[in-house]
């Protein structure tokens, strides 16, 4: 029996060292999913993407969002007054924001299929500030900046001409006035002469 026992331990390491080894070069039972061009099916609703270019702040999509996930944060110019920031770790992926968003053709929120939203290291600081925010939202408000101190520029200029012109009229009036008054006293010292001549 102590044979058999003895045989027994290195029987049983051999066929673990044969399934590991085999287990080397088998093919893989699982695969990196995202290094793979995965098929999403057609109505899948992932990632928000928001638009900060194509977004008037609205406050349409905070509205709609039926979980109140939306904060709409002020930007200081007057087009887009606010842009959407969404909340992910309330977020249920409705996608009733990209319905209600009023722009056209593209929507400034819309809901991609792209789903590849790891967070390492999770605590619950790092899930409550997971927040989908705008793309490109500096470089948006620069330019809507330029736009703003553009039309002021472009109301200032209509606004100085429009004075321009009130004044030359103002004083094409004037002009026309004061020959007709220069005129009275000759035609009334006209006749006067011609009396004393009379006499």
């Amino acid at each position: 029996m102590e044979a058999k026992e003895a045989l027994k331990i290195p029987i049983e390491a051999t066929k673990k060292v044969v399934r590991v080894t085999k287990a080397l070069f088998a093919p893989k039972a699982t695969e990196i999913w995202w290094d793979k061009g995965i098929k999403r099916e057609l109505h899948y609703r992932g990632k928000h993407i928001i638009n900060a270019e194509l977004c008037i702040g609205c406050s349409m999509c905070a509205r709609a969002c039926p979980v109140n996930c939306i904060d709409m944060v002020p930007t200081g110019v007057k087009k887009p007054r606010a842009v959407p920031k969404v909340r992910a770790n309330e977020c249920i992926f409705c996608g009733l924001c990209e319905d209600a968003c009023p722009t056209k053709p593209e929507k400034a929120i819309k809901l991609t299929d792209y789903y590849s939203m790891i967070l390492e290291d999770v605590t619950w600081d790092k899930l409550t500030n997971y927040v989908f925010e705008p793309e490109n939202l500096e470089e948006a408000l620069e330019k809507a900046k330029k736009m703003e101190e553009l039309l002021e520029k472009k109301k200032q200029e209509a606004l100085k001409k429009k004075q321009q012109a009130q004044q030359a009229k103002a004083k094409a009036e004037a002009g026309k006035e004061k020959p007709s008054v220069e005129k009275k006293p000759q035609q009334e010292g006209k006749p006067q002469k011609e009396s004393k001549g009379e006499e």
